[in-house]
């Protein structure tokens, strides 16, 4: 008789500071957590990578002095969603293509490749959430 393992909510929180160090220990909060949690691979080095991009706006474009970035990660059963929490509640709609030799402008663009599902949720006074979802595969033995 084989036993069925039932999923399990994983949950894990962490907040930033606006500083460039920032991305960094994101980078490494996701790839420690996920690895915590018994995933590995192509997935978690894309959510790694999404991660350093969204934390990235955020501490760039976003925090304008408020000092604060929150970064969320929840995974059920392979299935993963990261959010990045902003203090910004506006959502720039500038239609910006990069320049050949800028390194400026293709951050969300690779984001929408890597993940999923994407998408932004906004409240005003609240800051916004932008937030992916990537599916996991298992660490082999």
């Amino acid at each position: 008789m084989s036993a069925l393992s039932t999923p399990v909510l994983h949950t894990s929180e962490l907040l930033l500071t606006e500083h460039s160090t920032s991305i960094r220990t994101a980078r490494r909060h996701v790839r420690d957590q996920l690895a915590a949690w018994g995933w590995g691979g192509d997935p978690v080095d894309d959510l790694v990578l999404i991660a350093s991009e969204l934390v990235t706006n955020a501490v760039v474009h976003a925090c304008h002095g408020s000092g604060e970035v929150r970064l969320y990660l929840q995974e059920f059963g392979g299935d993963c969603r990261l959010e990045v929490w902003d203090p910004r509640f506006d959502l720039p709609l500038q239609d910006r293509r990069p320049r050949r030799f800028n390194e400026c402008g293709r951050g969300i663009e690779l984001v929408r490749e890597l993940a999923l599902d994407f998408g932004v949720v906004i409240r005003r006074g609240a800051g916004k959430r932008v937030w992916v979802r990537v599916l996991l595969d298992t660490v082999a033995p």
